[in-house]
């Protein structure tokens, strides 16, 4: 964590602590409010960005599901989060380089011992989530630029009338304002690790709907004023129940993206 970090890190723990004299019951930490976000899935305890950890995402309870997508080399959308298929699965190479049936052969149970797991398509995680839980899904544009992922994304999404229940988060950022080109109506979120000059100016001219900062970006006062302006806040990755408890209280915060969903419970 850089200076600039831990300044603003070190003013909110002495705000948290004034907090907890003042409401020494209260656990700061308001399920009715703060959504619960399944990062890629209940990934904790379940092969990450496949539909077992999207089920119990769902069963668990958690508020939205966020994945990650990429295309294929026949176009179509795969939920998986690398640009390559060798971390996550038993095969090797880059995700564009094969088609949809040649990336269904490897097995996506990431060592979890869970059987053969396929990698799942975006319309597949559509069917199983609607009615049923919200979405969160980052394009992975970066480093492959996938031409043409934006409007295929929003011709799913409509397929499937779950244009409402997502969010459209990315780093790559011309992609969010590609998304507004095609559809006004569709909610994106900017993703990103650390702040810049032109801040402020640059979430106003992408039009987003919320902010996903890293954990090391979510205790600043650039965050109160984007709340206080009515953009929703999601960081990720909360990893412990004290991360939890000093997001929370920033009273800024609307949704906490986790691994273990275990976490809400504590």
């Amino acid at each position: 964590m850089n200076k600039f970090y831990l300044k603003n890190y070190v003013a909110f723990i002495k705000l948290c602590n004034q907090v907890r004299m003042a409401h020494p019951d209260n656990h700061y930490f308001m399920t009715d409010r703060i959504l619960k976000i399944a990062h890629r899935g209940y990934s904790e305890k379940y092969p990450e960005n496949t539909i077992p950890a999207f089920i119990k995402a769902i069963e668990f309870g958690a508020d939205m599901i966020e994945f990650d997508i990429h295309l294929s080399r026949d176009g179509r959308i795969v939920v998986i989060h690398d640009d390559s298929i060798d971390r996550t699965s038993n095969g090797t190479g880059m995700v564009k380089d094969f088609t949809l049936n040649e990336l269904r052969e490897y097995d996506y149970s990431f060592n979890f011992g869970k059987g053969m797991i396929q990698i799942p398509t975006l319309e597949e995680v559509l069917e199983l989530s609607a009615g049923k839980i919200l979405l969160n899904i980052e394009i992975k544009n970066c480093p492959n630029n996938y031409a043409g992922i934006e409007k295929e994304l929003v011709e799913t999404l409509t397929k499937f009338d779950s244009i409402e229940s997502a969010v459209i988060s990315s780093f790559d950022h011309h992609s969010l304002l590609r998304m507004k080109g095609i559809n006004r109506n569709i909610k994106t979120g900017m993703l990103y690790d650390s702040l810049w000059i032109k801040f402020r100016e640059e979430i106003r001219e992408l039009d987003v709907y919320s902010l996903h900062p890293g954990i090391d970006s979510a205790y600043t006062s650039e965050l109160k004023w984007a709340s206080d302006a009515g953009y929703k806040i999601y960081p990720w990755v909360a990893k412990s129940r004290k991360d939890m408890d000093l997001l929370a209280g920033t009273g800024w915060v609307h949704g906490i993206m986790v691994n273990d969903l275990r976490l809400f419970r504590q």
